[in-house]
């Protein structure tokens, strides 16, 4: 098209001043025609005008089937371009919806387990409280049967302790009663053995014995 761009501005300047034709006569056709010769020259110069003109009349036609050609090329080319951009958006937006299915599926399925999994935990803390609480009334039990163990034993031992003492006195009472039975005994005896003749005392007798605290007696 740019090649024949010359022929056209060239047939342009053809179309307001014809080829062969002197200047100054472009009004000669509307003149009286001379006679003769003259005639087949203005025939020519007429005859070579209009194949001039059909031949700008045809490049204008063969540039403007040129540009329709381009034109409608252009267009078609445009056409497939706006299909493979239709395709590739569809595509895309087939492609997104598929990604937004499969991370909403995967969405769910996380969802669900957390879920799931939060129960499992709840399940497990309550039951851990429950073990809590009945190791923490086993532990309390114990401690009040540790308690009233132990206020037994303490009776008992106070108790125990009492007997003993009771006991003791009983018993140191029972030596001092022995005691004084055996005293006033021995002081009979000892009162019964010196009123007998030829006999020595007694408690030279029990000295002789090492019964008494005194020395021994001399022989």
């Amino acid at each position: 098209l740019k090649a024949r761009r010359p022929s056209l501005q060239r047939s342009t300047d053809l179309l307001g001043t014809p080829v062969g034709r002197p200047r100054g006569c472009s009004g000669a056709m509307a003149k009286k025609a001379p006679a003769g010769g003259d005639d087949d020259k203005m025939m020519e110069e007429q005859i070579v005008y209009m194949k001039k003109k059909i031949e700008i009349l045809q490049h204008r036609t063969m540039y403007k089937q040129d540009q329709a050609s381009n034109s409608k090329k252009s267009e078609a080319e445009l056409r497939q371009r706006i299909r493979e951009l239709d395709g590739s958006f569809q595509k895309e937006s087939e492609r997104c919806r598929e990604n937004t299915g499969e991370m909403s599926r995967q969405y769910r399925e996380m969802q669900d387990s957390f879920n799931e999994r939060i129960k499992v935990l709840q399940k497990s803390v309550a039951d851990a409280k429950h073990e809590i609480e009945a190791v923490t009334k086993e532990i309390e039990r114990v401690r009040i049967e540790k308690d009233d163990i132990i206020r037994q034993k303490d009776v008992e031992i106070k108790t125990l302790s009492h007997k003993m003492e009771t006991m003791a006195f009983e018993f140191a009472d029972m030596l001092k009663e022995t005691l004084d039975k055996m005293s006033q005994r021995i002081e009979v005896t000892h009162n019964s053995w010196d009123r007998k003749p030829g006999k020595p005392p007694l408690m030279n007798q029990l000295k002789a014995f090492s019964l008494t605290d005194g020395p021994p007696p001399s022989k």
